[in-house]
């Protein structure tokens, strides 16, 4: 690429290290032909010694040094215009001071042409790594270090500053100045943990490395080096990477039709990216912080309580915002958020579409390992689990469940909420505070230990000062606005949306045919149409009377939409309506032919698409915002509906006449989104995280609600759609909402047309079988899959690609049983008849004909038929290699622990070191993983068939054993199987 403007990468090292620790990134910037012409190395040298013996001079304070470091970029980068910082350690906390002290000098202008800067394994809460050692020795004075110890003060407060005025800075000033801010942390690094190193900040990730490899990369493919080079592509070209190309208004855009890879061409399931294995550790998602650009908050009461809810008495307390819908909830809780936030609280927001899943990241954010986690869903521990995290988490922390208007959600699965043990409990920590939002206001429901706030609407003055800011003064008088505000209850969601109909109508360069102009324009017109007087007092509101208000203002401003010839912008709120209320990825739903064969959007092409969707956001019927921490552009752009909109429209007539034509799209939308997309690789895991809440509302809408479209066919989509879904839960570990979703349609299927043989609930019993299996309840997967199989092979065929599925499982289950040897033969043979008719309907190298055949060697092994198991397992690895799947890819990795076994059962222990090293390498997992715990177990047992390595193995073993204890309860089956073997050769060792 060319590029006019030079940019200079500045390297800052940690703590004890020098520059020197930079050699690997400046030689791969060096030799990389796409940067090489234009970027200029700067690695900056501080002075850091472990002890300084000389008693005339002393260690610089962490202070010197980003005085220092601001002295080299004044005079070594005098005419420097672009500038990216990227740390290793301790100099992240560098980097932070001196970004913090220009701050609060009013310098903040100095700091524009710092462009990006990057994190890896800083210290952000503080390293307690050999911490009592470090404290402990008389001769260590060094100030440096001592901040690096948890919590330090100074860094803290340099914290609160970057993460106020830096990350979420919003313009350039002496006090601020927005820089794009990522932190990454290595999945075995011991010394600054992932959890750690990422702190507070939203943006950055976890990359496969240790404390001092995140910084040598080996090659220009490692995580780390892609991180700053993709940071560096970022700044040279002055922007954020621009739009795809696509007809856009106001700016909501719709992205071209995506094209489809050979693989998607072919019909080939996708594979997933390396390093994809670490899906399951993405950061927990920022609270949607663009809401905050709809205007300032407002009420003197709401602002008290805020004030209240971020002071100490509100600590170790669960408190409830309560109110009418529209009553601006949420935007209280997201004010309490943000401020919380800037004063280095860490904050979770927790929607409740997507509860189970993002209480899952809470527990990765909180420091659980992988096998703690996947553990705790498995059994059903995953509330406890959390709290317990909380209940030990040092720092100040907020967590939010927003619009939780079915209390029972957070409660435990067999209890009430109010009996706190579920999800909503009573912080144990005096650092935590907890806030939900709800209609519900009963006391009773929430608990005694729970403090429940009303809500109530704004007052007639703070409700004309939030029509005429948004109006910006086009709406008329004050005294006009107050009586708008009076005749619509202070409702802040009302109040919005008529200012944005009145501003809407002025800036119009089409002639409507309206009266509505102004403020008095659209209160006559809105008591028109609810028969009410000029001269009538405020409504004395309800819940039916809120609804009601809210119901009048969107028809008004749909009638204008009508007006504005923009009739299609009514169908498509009624469209996203049947979705969840959960955020919309609009561009991935809007961008595909669903919309364009409907019999609502006669004539749809995108750009008539793209102006509905701008009227729908020019009247504030929609808010549109972009995601903070979304990589995948057309995942990160969402709109949202308020609850009250979406549930005034879900109730509109046309929409429950025509439930086929309008919940029949809303599910096509959602399969053409994720076609050829399998829900079982993690690469395709961010689109169906983003998407499964829309999937779950739409399934369940037109099978268990009450409207049950007629057409059959918007029905069997919907069972498609939920079996996807299912697939993606189960793959995710989420195994008790999947259970619940299939569950409930295998049970109530009579209620929608359907029969437990029909071939579209098979499919849902299928599911029911793997949930069964990944739950080890064997004997019933075996059960469940028994029947799904010979009814599948009536219906299919026996060698249809489902009734394979099917006998796979089986096959599975009952070879994952204790059985004798003829039993175990009998699967064999079961499996070998799958591969024969997997390459005939699959072809000999899909990849879940390969999936299939891992299974076969694997009963092979259990037959102690070492040299079969070996044959297949290698045939397996070289098709993969053939057909560049990345080494990473779980299922690769599995093959090769079984190719091990295959080697020690033939004494061939040489040969299983270097496999079972090899998959211990290409494993993107974090060591105390299951998939890595599990090889690493491997790994001691081919070391004690080797002469002489026993007392080797005997330390890995006591390694492993150590990280057991501390991630997985007493009773894991691998730590039971670990502390067994450790035991018996404890015993068993000389002296």
């Amino acid at each position: 690429m060319a590029v006019r403007t030079r940019v200079h990468l500045v390297l800052v090292h940690g703590l004890f290290s020098s520059a020197k620790v930079w050699k690997a990134f400046r030689e791969l910037v060096d030799s990389d032909p796409d940067l090489c012409d234009w970027v200029s190395v700067h690695p900056f040298q501080y002075d850091s010694p472990l002890v300084r013996l000389r008693p005339d001079r002393r260690v610089a304070e962490t202070d010197d040094v980003a005085d220092q470091l601001g002295t080299f970029l004044e005079t070594e980068l005098a005419d420097a215009e672009r500038i990216v910082l990227v740390t290793h350690s301790q100099g992240g906390l560098v980097v932070q001071r001196f970004l913090a002290r220009k701050l609060w000098n009013g310098e903040g202008g100095d700091l524009a042409r710092i462009k990006h800067f990057t994190m890896f394994a800083c210290p952000n809460t503080g390293s307690g790594f050999f911490l009592t050692v470090r404290k402990a020795l008389k001769l260590w004075r060094n100030p440096q270090e001592k901040q690096l110890r948890p919590f330090d003060r100074a860094v803290t407060e340099a914290q609160r500053t970057v993460l106020s005025a830096v990350v979420h800075g919003r313009e350039y000033s002496d006090q601020e100045c927005p820089i794009p801010v990522r932190a990454y942390g290595g999945s075995a690094d011991d010394v600054v943990p992932p959890v750690v190193a990422r702190g507070v900040f939203p943006k950055g990730g976890v990359v496969t490395a240790d404390h001092f490899s995140i910084v040598q990369p080996e090659d220009r493919s490692a995580a780390s080096y892609m991180a700053v080079r993709s940071a560096l592509l970022e700044v040279a070209r002055g922007t954020s990477p621009e739009e795809e190309p696509g007809a856009a208004v106001s700016g909501i855009a719709l992205p071209p039709a995506r094209s489809r890879t050979p693989a998607e061409t072919s019909g080939r399931p996708l594979l997933p990216a390396p390093g994809a294995g670490e899906a399951d550790l993405a950061p927990f998602p920022p609270p949607p912080y663009g809401k905050l650009e709809e205007g300032q908050f407002k009420g003197q009461d709401r602002q008290s309580l805020v004030a209240s809810l971020l002071s100490g008495r509100s600590a170790q307390q669960v408190n409830v915002l309560a109110g009418l819908g529209g009553s601006g909830k949420s935007r209280l809780a997201l004010e309490v958020a943000d401020r919380a936030q800037r004063a280095g609280h860490r904050v979770w927001w927790v929607s409740m579409p997507e509860l189970s899943l993002r209480m899952r990241m809470m527990a990765h954010d909180l420091g659980a390992p992988s096998i703690t986690v996947e553990r705790a869903w498995l059994l059903g521990s995953a509330m406890d689990l959390v709290w317990k995290l909380l209940n030990d988490c040092p720092d100040p922390w907020l967590l939010i469940f927003d619009n939780a208007d079915d209390p029972a959600r957070l409660g435990p699965r067999d209890g009430l909420v109010s009996d706190g043990t579920g999800w909503l409990r009573k912080p144990q920590n005096a650092n935590g505070t907890v806030l939900v939002t709800s209609r519900v206001r009963r006391r009773q429901t929430w608990g005694d230990w729970s403090t429940v706030h009303q809500v109530l609407p704004l007052h007639e003055d703070d409700g004309a000062s939030l029509l005429l800011e948004r109006t910006g003064g086009l709406g008329g008088t004050n005294e006009d606005a107050r009586r708008l505000s009076r005749e619509l209850g202070g409702l802040p969601l009302a109040l919005r949306h008529a200012a944005d109909v009145i501003k809407a109508v002025n800036e119009s360069h089409v002639s409507l045919d309206t009266d509505i102009r102004d403020f008095e324009t659209f209160r006559r017109t809105f008591a028109a149409r609810v028969g009410t007087s000029a001269d009538q007092a405020g409504p004395d509101l309800s819940e039916l009377l809120g609804r009601e208000i809210v119901d009048q203002v969107c028809g008004i401003a749909l009638d204008l939409l009508r007006r504005r010839k923009l009739g299609q912008s009514a169908t498509l709120l009624k469209v996203l309506a049947c979705l969840s209320i959960a955020p919309i990825p609009y561009r991935c739903l809007l961008g595909g032919p669903a919309l364009g064969q409907s019999p609502l959007f006669p004539g749809a092409t995108p750009a008539r698409t793209a102006a509905a969707l701008a009227g729908l956001e020019d009247f504030g019927l929609v808010d549109a915002y972009e995601r903070e921490g979304v990589a995948e552009r057309d995942l990160a752009h969402v709109l949202t509906l308020h609850p009250v909109v979406h549930g005034v429209l879900r109730e509109n007539e046309e929409v429950r006449d025509r439930s086929a034509d309008y919940y029949g799209l809303a599910v096509r939308m959602v399969l053409s989104a994720t076609h050829l997309r399998n829900p079982d690789h993690p690469a395709n895991w961010p689109l169906w995280s983003a998407l499964a809440p829309h999937a779950l509302e739409v399934a369940r809408a037109c099978l268990l609600g009450d409207l049950k479209p007629s057409d059959r066919s918007v029905r069997t989509a919907a069972l498609e759609l939920a079996r996807l879904t299912a697939r993606y839960l189960i793959a995710m570990g989420l195994l008790v909402p999947a259970y619940d979703l299939v569950h409930s349609l295998i049970e109530g299927c009579s209620s929608f047309g359907f029969d437990r043989d029909d071939r579209e609930i098979l499919g849902l019993r299928h599911e029911q079988g793997r949930i069964r299996l990944d739950r080890e309840q064997l004997t019933l997967a075996e059960e469940e899959l028994r029947l799904v199989v010979e009814a599948r092979t009536r219906i299919l065929g026996e060698n249809d690609a489902d009734t394979l599925a099917s006998r796979h499982k089986l096959a599975r289950a009952i070879n994952e049983q204790k059985g004798d040897k003829e039993k175990k033969e009998k699967v064999e043979l079961m499996l070998r008849s799958i591969v024969e008719a997997e390459n005939q309907v699959r072809g000999p190298e899909n990849y879940d004909t390969l999936v299939v055949r891992h299974t076969l060697a694997r009963a092979m092994l259990a037959l102690d038929r070492y040299e079969e198991a070996e044959a297949e397992t290698r045939q397996i690895l070289d098709i993969s290699r053939r057909n560049h799947w990345p080494p990473s890819t779980p299922e690769i990795l599995r093959v090769g622990e079984t190719l091990t076994h295959a080697l020690l059962g033939q004494a061939r222990e040489d040969e299983a070191e270097q496999v079972i090293r090899e998959a211990l390498r290409d494993a993107s997992q974090p060591a105390d993983s299951n998939l890595v715990m599990r090889f690493r177990f491997t790994h001691v047992l081919v070391l004690l068939g080797i002469r002489g390595r026993t007392p080797e193995a005997v330390n890995k073993l006591r390694a492993l054993v150590h990280d057991l204890d501390r991630v997985v309860a007493s009773e894991h089956p691998l730590s039971v199987q670990a502390k067994g073997l450790l035991e018996k050769l404890e015993r068993e060792m000389p002296g």
